[in-house]
């Protein structure tokens, strides 16, 4: 069991965070159908997907309706928790508590690895020889998603005192592009957000660098997380134009 800088975030995650645009979920399904044409290794074995770094499911459950085995590997306790209640139902996810150097997955057992808004916490050397190691037939499809926000530049530019706490998402997809693919293809799906006060706060709530709500640090931060909404919502809704960023590869290694 391993604890991230997401614990005790999971609620405000689930509440807070953008799920994926349909179009994407469209998108991974069809590369996977390009990819293995015969929709399965054998008769008794189908196409079988690992989603790492599976947080509380907000890619999970759309993955579920691909209607093809999905293992879900999530190391936090607390993101787990919500991740197995969002999945309860779903009969093809398999919940599992591992993390991206060690999944604990069989191996040779899975055909597609997805990672969704995590790929910048792995490091690349260990989680590409953890893929070559649960990967079946040589070859894995390599799928990362982001959402993109448009905001993080300008909060950056105008909130100099918060810099750090700023990671900006589009960095995290360029950045682990660079490091973890060799000749990605990218894609975009518009996937834009309204945001009220209270989701917004949740939000904001549900970042790693964010202060829990016990913390003495939480006033001026939830003070600040007003001010921003203020300074952008318009009648009472803040709007971002994010973006879900995809980039995927099929990587083949040889046995």
């Amino acid at each position: 069991m391993e604890q991230t800088k997401f614990h005790g975030k999971a609620q405000a995650y689930a509440a807070g965070r953008p799920g994926y645009p349909a179009a994407a979920i469209a998108c991974i399904r069809d590369m996977i159908g390009t990819t293995f044409p015969a929709g399965a290794v054998s008769a008794a074995s189908p196409i079988t997907i690992a989603e790492i770094g599976a947080g509380t499911g907000k890619l999970t459950v759309p993955l579920a309706g691909l209607e093809l085995p999905v293992f879900a590997v999530e190391p936090d306790a607390d993101m787990r928790g919500v991740l197995i209640d969002q999945t309860r139902a779903l009969a093809n996810v398999t919940v599992i508590d591992g993390t991206a150097a060690h999944t604990t997955l069989p191996s040779r057992s899975v055909d597609v690895i997805v990672v969704a808004q995590a790929l910048h916490w792995f490091e690349p050397d260990a989680f590409a020889a953890e893929c070559r190691r649960i990967a079946r037939g040589g070859q894995y499809l390599l799928i990362s998603l982001y959402n993109v926000t448009s905001f993080d530049s300008a909060l950056k530019n105008d909130s100099p005192a918060h810099n750090a706490q700023l990671a900006g998402s589009i960095k995290h997809f360029s950045d682990t592009k660079a490091a973890f693919f060799r000749d990605p293809t990218v894609r975009s799906f518009p996937n834009p957000i309204h945001y009220t006060r209270e989701s917004w706060r949740i939000y904001m709530d549900s970042h790693s660098h964010s202060p829990l709500s016990g913390s003495p640090d939480y006033p001026a931060h939830r003070a600040w997380v007003d001010t921003l909404f203020d300074d952008r919502a318009v009648d009472g809704v803040l709007t971002d134009d994010t973006t879900c960023m995809m980039a995927s590869e099929l990587v083949r290694f040889g046995e």
